[in-house]
């Protein structure tokens, strides 16, 4: 679980500063622990996660967490050939008995009806 943060990266984060002065700012008045960042020249600094509220705590979590779920695009061919071979012998002849008299595009209207 990462621990540092640069004022960026907790731009608009539940009620944070809009701009990194902003940031800066409530960290001097609020004295939260930094460091120097490392591996970069200037005045750039982090912010140590336990200087940071509850909120701001729990929406850098949530975000963390998201991100580990990546999910590959998936070609729609294949979907729908996964989709198709979960159905039982029955109901595959009753979907292509169906897409063979009505066609595809009455299928993507029945299902845009169901939508709404």
């Amino acid at each position: 679980m990462k621990e540092w943060f640069s004022p960026k990266e907790l731009l608009n984060i539940a009620g944070m500063p809009s701009t990194t002065q902003g940031i800066n700012r409530k960290a001097r008045l609020e004295n939260w622990t930094s460091r120097k960042r490392s591996g970069v020249r200037g005045k750039a600094i982090e912010y140590h996660i336990s200087s940071l509220s509850i909120d701001v705590k729990k929406a850098l979590y949530l975000e963390e967490e998201s991100a580990t779920y990546v999910v590959s695009p998936i070609d729609p061919l294949q979907l729908w050939m996964t989709a198709f071979e979960q159905l039982s012998t029955e109901e595959q002849a009753i979907v292509s008995s169906w897409l063979m008299r009505n066609g595809i595009k009455d299928f993507i209207s029945f299902i845009q009806k169901k939508d709404n």
